[in-house]
């Protein structure tokens, strides 16, 4: 218990920081994304509704949305992969590290899912400017990626029956353009203010 605590703090004190010029970035993994049609709610016209099938197959299997949410820019973004392994993981921190200039220190904050843990992460942050913070086991509520999923899966899933991951695809980072355009309004009117 004294170890979670501990951990809890470095990350409350790393998200303090971000305020402050670090540049903090949550990673976790939206997963598993499967083709099976979903329930929710709309706004549209009132008329019949549209009747989902009580039955369904996975003919295209499932597939894994590994996202970051930078906290200093307020942005959210995720590539698709089959699987999340640690050579998944470790090639989409790759991607994410390139947004950034190299001199600049990256903070990652994420679960400590066996994949996150590997020896090759720890050696691929060393040497590339990167700190890699887990939060403590059972707090991933702690990752504020978590609560932006809320969000996606509201608009993106809900009242849904796609049929493939290309569509879901598609939807999904047409939800991302318009969450980070929508969030930069918010940010500017923000500042305004001030």
């Amino acid at each position: 218990m004294i170890l979670t605590l501990k951990e809890k703090k470095r990350v409350k004190r790393l998200y303090k920081h971000s305020k402050k010029g670090k540049r903090v970035i949550c990673y976790d993994e939206f997963a598993p994304i499967e083709l099976r049609p979903s329930h929710g709610s709309t706004w549209s016209n009132q008329t019949k509704p549209e009747r989902l099938p009580a039955t369904y197959t996975r003919k295209e299997g499932v597939r894994n949305f590994l996202s970051s949410y930078d906290l200093t820019d307020d942005k959210l973004w995720g590539y698709f992969k089959e699987r999340k392994r640690w050579n998944d993981v470790l090639s989409v921190l790759k991607l994410i590290r390139r947004r950034y200039p190299t001199k600049e220190r990256l903070y990652f904050v994420m679960d400590n899912f066996s994949p996150h843990k590997r020896s090759e992460l720890e050696i691929w942050s060393s040497r590339s400017n990167v700190e890699i913070e887990f939060t403590p086991t059972n707090v991933s509520w702690l990752n504020r990626i978590e609560c932006q999923f809320t969000e996606m899966k509201k608009f993106v899933f809900d009242n849904t029956n796609f049929q493939s991951h290309q569509e879901v695809k598609k939807s999904m980072y047409k939800f991302l353009g318009y969450r980070n355009r929508r969030n930069k309004k918010r940010n500017l009117i923000n500042l305004k203010r001030h």
